[in-house]
């Protein structure tokens, strides 16, 4: 017995040393990345080799890119999980230099950004500020993309993967085709986020261009424009939802001022406001085009928007539109509904 009491007091003493010895998971530290742009280039580089990265940028730099990296990318497409804490940093091409964007999300990246600001990007072809690729992802909080340019798609951000946006703004970005703020062909979900005065010169969504699945809450769509095209502010062709957000000011050369809900458009309005939008031809409210279509407006109101010929409201050519209670559809010129090739239930006027 005193052998045993021992060897067991052996065994709890060991187990006390091991409790006592065992290392705790060490948190990596950030890389602080000085004000230099080759300096950032390094760091995503070195962060893309090792697998991870987590940068803290220079506080208040302006990292001035004068040349690209690669092709149309300032940095390296960013392939792994990288954080970057931009400390109001500020990423943005020279007004001289060649085009290029200024972020790449790769195929298997996920670059989660903050505090960040990313400006006068412009490229030949989509994303003027920020690349996207099928398979990456970006989650941007309190992140400012302004003033990019992309000669197709997407004039700030174009997406084919997965874009969170959480109070952030997009503004004054221009695509030569769809999508001036974002157009997105991944999924996406803009929270608490200010799109405006963004242009697509030609086609469709001047603020944002949507032919995946999009869910935009508590945010606002304002001041775009599409100026040869449908969707001033809004186009979908799959699944949007809109939640608490205001679509306001927003204006289309041809159809839809507010929003346009294409053939295979499904839309739902929640608690939201559409107002003061205008089209050239109809619908300066909604354009809601084809069979395929189907838009759901509850607690919602489409109200003081104006078209050049009628209906200044909502158009519905053969698509369906359910308009709930608390859901007034009033003030638009130069008709509400009346004008529409298929009915608006409970629209007058």
């Amino acid at each position: 017995m005193p052998a045993l009491r021992a060897l067991a007091g052996a065994v709890a003493i060991a187990a006390s040393a091991t409790a006592v010895t065992a290392v705790p998971a060490v948190a990596h530290s950030p890389e602080h990345v000085r004000c230099k742009t080759s300096s950032l280039v390094a760091a995503i580089t070195r962060a893309n080799a090792r697998g991870f990265g987590k940068l803290s940028l220079a506080k208040g730099c302006v990292y001035d890119f004068t040349a690209p990296f690669s092709g149309e990318d300032a940095t390296p497409p960013i392939a792994v999980p990288v954080t970057i804490d931009g400390n109001g940093a500020t990423l943005r091409r020279g007004t001289t230099a060649n085009l290029f964007r200024l972020l790449d999300v790769a195929a298997g990246g996920r670059a989660t950004l903050s505090d960040l600001k990313i400006e006068n990007g412009e490229v030949t072809d989509d994303g003027g500020g920020v690349l996207v690729q099928d398979r990456g992802s970006l989650h941007a909080t309190s992140v400012l993309v302004k003033g990019n340019t992309a000669h197709n798609n997407g004039g700030g951000i174009e997406n084919l993967g997965t874009l969170r946006l959480v109070r952030s703004r997009v503004a004054n970005n221009n695509a030569a085709a769809s999508g001036g703020g974002i157009s997105t062909e991944g999924s996406a979900s803009v929270i608490s986020t200010s799109i405006e005065g963004n242009t697509a010169s030609r086609f469709f969504g001047g603020g944002v261009f949507n032919d995946n699945r999009i869910t935009i809450s508590r945010s606002s769509i304002t001041g775009n424009r599409v100026t040869a095209g449908d969707g001033g502010g809004l186009w979908n062709n799959f699944r949007m939802t809109v939640d608490d957000s205001t679509i306001v000011d927003n204006a289309a050369s041809d159809h839809g001022g507010g929003v346009t809900n294409a053939q295979l458009g499904r839309a739902t309005f929640n608690r939201s406001t559409i107002k003061r939008n205008t089209a050239v031809l109809v619908a300066g409210g909604i354009y809601n085009v084809d069979s395929g279509s189907y838009l759901v407006l509850n607690h919602s109101s489409v109200t003081k928007n104006k078209a050049g010929n009628a209906p200044g409201g909502v158009f519905n050519e053969t698509g369906d539109i359910v308009v709930n209670k608390h859901s007034p559809i009033t003030g638009n010129r130069p008709t509400n509904c009346v004008g529409s090739p298929s009915p608006v239930a409970g629209c007058t006027g």
